[in-house]
């Protein structure tokens, strides 16, 4: 209750669908979506959209890595990129990938949209995964709009660069992405002691922090190397 006006403050009934109403809370949607809980909702009341809106991990390297892995062999066997520049190219594309993860999850996925058209999008693209952290099925990007941003990624090097150039470099990415999500998934469902390395555990480690402490600091998952060179390293 607003002591102020008298009116009730709206709230979340998880027994009812939760996307269409997100947008009804308002300011008040940037403390709650930051308060965890567990669980899995129902996110929507028609169940093949509801079907839908859950990924398992697995999907995305069963889907993307014989694509990454084709524009790979394109770039070697058609376009004639020798080995050694292959290596290179794909190395800095897994780079560019996680300078664009950073950007993506710092600038987009954690800009405050006020309006309940914005609040529902954030919702829906991120705002749902750090209201409920450990939703196995809301976890790795959904193939529409990982097809958008790949298709954007592809797009653009063709733009910038040789075809060969592109597409190994393109594959890098690709192969980063892939990783990413993988890893995200690893860092939420794997606990510590069954992590292999130390590398692994303190990833998991940042990335809890980020969840649960400060969600504006560590906006890396699969790398801490931007965070590091942007001051967001989380602890």
């Amino acid at each position: 209750m607003n002591s102020s006006t008298g009116t009730t403050k709206p709230a979340i009934n998880r027994a009812k669908p939760v996307v269409v109403q997100v947008g009804a809370l308002g300011q008040d949607y940037w403390t709650w979506v930051h308060e965890p809980e567990a669980g899995q909702p129902l996110f929507f009341g028609n169940p093949v959209v509801e079907a839908c809106s859950k990924t398992p991990w697995w999907v995305v390297p069963l889907l993307w890595l014989p694509l990454f892995t084709y524009c790979l062999v394109a770039s070697m066997v058609w376009h004639r990129t020798p080995l050694p520049a292959a290596v290179s190219l794909v190395l800095l594309g897994v780079l560019g990938w996680q300078l664009l993860e950073y950007l993506i999850h710092r600038f987009i996925f954690h800009a405050e949209f006020n309006s309940r058209l914005g609040i529902t999008f954030h919702f829906l693209f991120h705002g749902c995964h750090h209201k409920y952290p450990m939703d196995k099925l809301r976890l790795v990007f959904p193939p529409v709009p990982a097809a958008i941003v790949v298709s954007a990624v592809y797009c653009s090097l063709v733009l910038m660069f040789p075809y060969g150039v592109a597409l190994a470099t393109f594959a890098g990415m690709g192969y980063g992405y892939v990783a990413y999500d993988c890893l995200h998934y690893l860092v939420h469902h794997v606990p510590s002691s069954s992590l292999p390395g130390p590398l692994l555990r303190d990833l998991k480690s940042r990335h809890m922090h980020h969840h649960y402490k400060d969600h504006n600091r560590g906006y890396g998952i699969s790398s801490v190397l931007f965070d590091i060179l942007f001051f967001t390293q989380s602890s």
